[in-house]
């Protein structure tokens, strides 16, 4: 029976409120961190027998990601006893809104569902098990489920010197069995599968109000889990079939969290086998080139699409599917004096460049009529492309395209080649040595994604709503944490346009904006931190180009000239004009920077289209590729990657 004894009035260094929940083994406590923040406090009712080694499982699970899961905050102990401090959530657990409300349908118990599944699949990659996930272990709260207790149990049982208290608690859970997998009534572990059990009985409960085994006694239920298919008439697809799969009595027989989660939002995901893979064909040579400088040895992308199989791990978000989670907009912003322009200065001439070495190899591609001509020593390459709502992405570095199994995506490889971003409005996916999602919809509109110079973070533009959208903030997504950062600015009412660039440094971004004051040019480029606050601004350099505006070295950017008609090229730190780029050629586009010396630009001229190397004296010594002029159409999108 719970124990009716008064509260204690402070457990470690947090003041006891109230008493949130108990049970035979463990009472869950409403408190005040010495910070004034309400915290959830459970003291667990058994002695330990290494305290140190129950602080060790506990700092290994608070390290792990808590997408959806309450975070611990603390641990300690109290009398001898273990206890758990975790952050506060203000809401009814999903037993307690069953009974009193009904079952949940529709996007709610979509989102129960999505949301609890995230929970696990970051924990599973963690090497952990949650261990008692059961109605009463997810709280509703205001800003979606959250799990509780994950993994607590399994810490304490395996760290307890109580061996009484681990025979009640394994008592107890039998005693109560809808939620136990098959497995664990034969002295097995509640291992990551038996969790995937657990959520399926949990959300089946959640839909229909109702265990999909209750049969009227411990002894009844257990043996319908054990031996019967359950009952799930009550719930919706495609939640239904996902749950039937993890309900599976043989363990091995039911997916993963991630495969579980990626169904659950609409997608699975795609294994490529190589032998599926279209035969390659041998690069058609051309002519010798001239000779010129030695090739340099060409660098070879980690990521291999088809080297021997691909995953691809995709979701399209619903509402309220936050997997990576926001922290709260950072809104900063300091007052700033408007950059004066640079005086009158002399600027030596550019030396000769050195021109791209001639092609050695004609690779035709998968999709559209379109032929690369490409040099070994090539400082950039085309490693992936979008044609309309077909994708594909190169495996390595000069292999062959292989088209992905998602429309509309934009595929962004990351400077070391070893993780690819794929954006779509829902959602963007990283695949690499450490696959994961982050849901998009909760940051409204979003485009352009470009990685840092050094790999480590994803930024992408936050638009706003209207007839005549303008970046609004950026979201900032971490590829050690998996975590999106949102930072709101006030650039969706000071003219902003465009999208937001890296700075070269990492250490901030840059964004167009229209200066709209009297004796201002009519563009410039505003450069903010990471926080959001406006630095400095350099309103007489014209329009930006965008996220791909700074040169490889960092030490100059391009724009729109203000006079229009030409490239400009600009200090990066001085703002001084170092070079006009006069182009001659109709409807040029301009897509980024080929080195330092020579930009990439389309030709949409003739039978044939091209795009070509220009050197920053508008000469174009080398053509990269040619593409049919019935393919280069306005949805054709082309994606050049730094060696």
């Amino acid at each position: 029976m719970p124990d009716a004894t008064p509260p204690p009035v402070r457990i470690g260094e947090y003041p006891i409120t109230s008493v949130l929940a108990e049970d035979d083994h463990s009472t869950v406590y409403a408190a005040t961190s010495p910070g004034g923040e309400r915290v959830a406090v459970t003291l667990f009712k058994t002695r330990l027998r290494d305290p140190d080694e129950f602080l060790t499982k506990i700092e290994n699970l608070q390290s792990g990601p808590a997408y959806h899961a309450a975070s611990i905050l603390d641990a300690g102990t109290s009398g001898g006893m273990p206890y758990v401090v975790s952050e506060f959530v203000d809401g009814p657990s999903l037993a307690r809104q069953v009974a009193e409300d009904g079952p949940l349908t529709g996007a709610a118990l979509d989102r129960l569902a999505i949301a609890t599944m995230t929970a696990l699949a970051a924990l599973h990659q963690g090497g952990d098990a949650h261990g008692a996930l059961r109605p009463s272990a997810v709280l509703l709260g205001p800003d979606g489920p959250r799990v509780t207790g994950a993994g607590l149990a399994r810490a304490v049982d395996e760290s307890a010197k109580d061996e009484e208290w681990v025979r009640a608690y394994t008592t107890q859970r039998v005693h109560s069995p809808a939620f136990e997998a098959p497995e664990q009534f034969q002295g097995e572990p509640a291992g990551q599968a038996a969790d995937l059990f657990s959520w399926a009985a949990t959300i089946a409960f959640a839909a229909t109000g109702g265990s999909p085994f209750e049969g009227g006694s411990p002894s009844a239920t257990m043996n319908r889990v054990l031996h019967d298919e359950p009952d799930l008439s009550g719930l919706p697809e495609p939640v239904r079939e996902v749950v039937a799969d993890c309900l599976a009595k043989e363990p091995s027989a039911r997916p993963t969290a991630s495969q579980a989660l990626m169904r659950l939002v609409g997608h699975s995901p795609l294994t490529i086998e190589r032998a599926d893979l279209p035969v390659p064909t041998e690069p058609e040579p051309v002519p010798a080139p001239a000779p010129g400088p030695g090739p340099k040895e060409p660098r070879r992308f980690g990521l291999l699409i088809g080297a021997a199989a691909v995953a691809i791990v995709l979701a399209a978000g619903g509402g309220g599917h936050v997997i990576a989670r926001a922290t709260t907009p950072v809104t900063t912003q300091v007052a700033s004096t408007a950059s004066a322009a640079p005086g009158l200065s002399t600027v030596s001439a550019s030396a000769e460049p050195t021109p791209p070495a001639e092609p050695t190899s004609r690779v035709e591609v998968p999709g559209l009529d379109m032929t690369l001509l490409e040099h070994p020593s090539d400082a950039a390459t085309l490693t992936a492309y979008r044609k309309g709502a077909d994708t594909y992405v190169r495996d390595g570095s000069f292999g062959q395209f292989t088209k992905l199994p998602v429309p509309d995506a934009e595929p962004v490889l990351s400077p070391d080649g070893r993780t690819l971003a794929v954006y779509t409005p829902a959602v963007i996916a990283f695949t690499g040595d450490r696959p994961f999602t982050v849901p998009l919809e909760p940051y409204g509109t979003t485009e352009r994604p470009t990685w840092s110079r050094d790999g480590k973070q994803l930024l992408l533009t936050v638009l706003s709503d209207g007839e005549e959208p303008r970046p609004s903030g950026f979201v900032l997504i971490d590829l050690a944490t998996q975590r999106a950062t949102l930072v709101d600015t006030d650039d969706e009412t000071t003219g902003g346009e465009v999208g937001y660039a890296w700075l070269p440094d990492g250490t901030g971004v840059a964004v167009g904006y229209q200066p709209g004051r009297e004796g201002q040019g009519d563009h410039g480029v505003r450069f903010r931190g990471l926080d959001g606050a406006e630095r400095r601004t350099m309103h007489w350099v014209g329009e930006t180009y965008g996220r791909r505006m700074f040169s490889p070295s960092g030490r100059q950017f391009v724009t729109f000239c203000p006079s229009g008609g030409t490239f400009c090229l600009w200090d990066g730190t001085t703002g001084v004009r170092l070079a006009s780029i006069a182009v001659y050629i109709d409807d040029a586009f301009l897509s980024g920077w080929y080195d330092d010396t020579h930009l990439i630009v389309g030709d949409p001229n003739g039978k044939t289209h091209k795009v070509v190397a220009m050197d920053l004296r508008g000469r174009t010594p080398r053509v990269l590729a040619e593409i049919a002029a019935k393919d280069d159409t306005d949805d054709l999108l082309l994606y050049y990657t730094r060696s």
